[in-house]
């Protein structure tokens, strides 16, 4: 059975959700998942290619914490201002240790789709925004602003 990449936990006014990850890598691919689950049914987007985009992402921070704060926020903005959903990470990578984190990520992308969008998401949440590891296993614990 694989292991859990995100789940959404109950929140008062907005959507919170937990996202996992054997390493830094895989936590924020699924994290950037979870956001676009969020936004949109991506697993009804049309797979032709031809209409497929990548978005790069290219951040830098001094904690995982602002880290994931920047990617989700970036890839949020990138996706809107353009009228996309995101519905997959092609390739990511997290470089640096405390105080110097970089990240690269390749994100697949469509342009929006009537019918699709699940719910606005206005921006990425700092308040109680987590990254901890635990027994070999990444999880973070995001809010997004509905």
């Amino acid at each position: 059975m694989p292991k859990e990449k995100y789940r959404f936990i109950e929140h008062t006014a907005d959507v919170e959700y937990l996202a996992y990850g054997n390493s830094l890598n895989e936590l924020f691919k699924n994290s950037l998942l979870a956001l676009f689950d969020t936004i949109a049914e991506i697993n009804a987007l049309p797979k032709e290619k031809s209409k497929a985009r990548t978005l790069n992402i290219r951040d830098k921070a001094s904690s995982l914490e602002d880290l994931l704060w920047f990617t989700l926020q970036d890839a949020l903005s990138i996706a809107d201002s353009e009228g996309l959903f995101g519905y997959g990470v092609e390739s990511i990578r997290i470089t640096g240790k405390d105080g110097a984190y970089n990240i690269s990520a390749a994100i697949k992308a469509k342009p929006k789709k009537q019918g699709l969008s699940k719910l606005d998401v206005k921006g990425v949440s700092k308040f109680d925004l987590k990254v901890k590891k635990k027994n070999n296993r990444y999880k973070s614990s995001v809010v997004l602003d509905v």
